[in-house]
This record gives structure tokens, C-alpha cells and sequence, in this order.
């Protein structure tokens, strides 16, 4: 079976993980990324050395391209899935000290960025043998969200809705739609916080997410069969 996963923010965090977990179980992985050449070359040379069939693509998932919708591993994939994973650069901060701008930055990339993405896919999504749609939300959405989260928290609560609108309106035609929930990871993004900052989220009882057992998660219930993909949210 020609198997295709699409993965936004690909290149670091969790988005790195998925990408070298689904090439490691041998998918084909688009890995998009928005700037960091850094980030993006040094996934080009994992995939090298682990053999790993892909391709890294700088693309900003708030535009519109069909360019990069038109290759011939997303329209002859028997199983297709797209990770809609990107998320905005942000810094917690209180909401009194948010302009509206960093605000929408994040509601940009989350919900016009899934938006757009499944826009472009949703064809071929239908049209394959297995087709899925996993949006990755936080555990900040899990009751009230961390001190300083508002703009995130608000942005992934709005990607939760659209995850819903999506399953509503598109399993009962075969497609797979479910969204996933990491805790705290230790990443690029989060290391550039304040200390104070992380370690009063730790110490405030976050649940913490490993982002390679994260990425192994996700691939086991996008590969399992008895995934229902009617919407749920699952923990990782």
C-alpha cells in the first residue's frame, strides 16, 4: 500500500519525531516548515541516513499554494494522512500584555493553517482507500489553562471546534478525523521560555509528553484499523 503523510511543522519538536517515525515504518513524509533552514537540513540528513523516502518543504500552511499539493505521492496514495501540527512561535505572557497581532498569529497558523490544508487535501482525502486527518491540540485545553496561555489555549480550542466540524461532516464518508493532546514537551520552543516559567508549569502539575513516544502514539492509532476517527481527542 503507497502510504503518504503530510506533517505541518515538521522539522522540530514533535513534528520532527512524527516525521522520523512514519518514515521509519516506511511512509512517505512530507514534512513542511515555515523558516528555519537549520531545523529543515538537518531532518534532510536524518532522512538520508535512515533511508527514509520524503521530502522537506518550506511552506507557509496560512497561504494558499497549490504547487505544493500537487505531487504525485498525495495523488496516488492509497493511504493518506495529514499531522496538522504547526503552531505559531509565542512566549507566554499575560493577556493584558498581548497585542491583537500576537494574538491572531496564533489563531493564523492553528485554524486558518488547518483550514487551509485540509482544503487542499480533502479530494484526495476522500478519493484514497484510508484517508485521516489528526490535528495535534495541547493539554492546555483540558479544563483552565496555564497563567499566560490565553492566545495558544484560545487558538487550540478553535482547532478543536474545526476537528469536530471536520468529523462531523466527513467520516460518515469514510474519512478519519481525531485530534491528539501532548502535555509540556521539552523542545526548542520551550527551552527559549523562562526557566521560572517552565518550572512553575512543571510544578503546577502539567502533564509532560516525551515527543518521540508522543510521535509513536500518534502512528499507532493513525495505522490501527480500529481507530473510529469520529472526532475523539486522545491524550499522548
Amino acid at each position: 500500500m503507497k502510504r503518504t503523510v503530510v506533517i505541518t511543522g515538521g522539522t522540530k519538536g514533535l513534528g520532527r519525531e512524527l516525521s522520523l517515525a512514519f518514515g521509519r515504518a516506511g511512509w512517505f513524509v512530507l514534512a513542511f516548515y515555515a523558516a528555519d533552514e537549520a531545523a529543515a537540513e538537518q531532518l534532510r540528513a536524518n532522512f538520508l541516513d535512515a533511508k527514509i523516502s520524503g521530502a522537506v518543504v518550506r511552506h507557509d500552511v496560512t497561504l494558499e499554494n497549490p504547487a505544493v499539493w500537487s505531487r504525485p505521492e498525495i495523488h496516488e496514495a492509497e493511504h493518506l494522512a495529514l499531522i496538522h501540527n504547526a503552531c505559531a512561535a509565542f512566549a507566554p505572557a499575560p493577556l493584558h500584555q498581548f497585542g491583537w497581532t500576537e494574538f491572531e498569529a496564533n489563531l493564523s497558523v492553528a485554524v486558518k493553517g488547518g483550514w487551509c490544508c485540509a482544503q487542499a487535501l480533502i479530494r484526495p482525502l476522500l478519493k484514497c482507500r484510508r484517508g485521516t486527518i489528526v490535528n495535534v491540540l495541547t493539554s492546555a485545553v483540558e479544563g483552565l489553562p496555564p497563567k499566560g496561555f490565553a492566545a495558544y489555549a484560545t487558538a487550540k480550542h478553535a482547532l478543536r471546534g474545526f476537528t469536530l466540524a471536520l468529523a462531523s461532516e466527513y467520516a460518515p464518508r469514510g474519512l478519519r478525523v481525531f485530534s491528539v493532546s501532548p502535555g509540556f514537551m521539552h523542545t526548542a520552543l520551550t527551552e527559549r521560555w523562562d526557566p521560572r516559567l517552565r518550572e512553575a508549569v512543571l510544578s503546577a502539575g502539567a502533564r509532560v509528553t516525551d515527543p518521540v513516544r508522543g510521535a509513536a502514539r500518534v502512528l499507532e492509532l493513525v495505522e490501527n484499523e480500529a481507530t473510529a476517527g469520529r472526532g475523539e481527542e486522545f491524550p499522548i
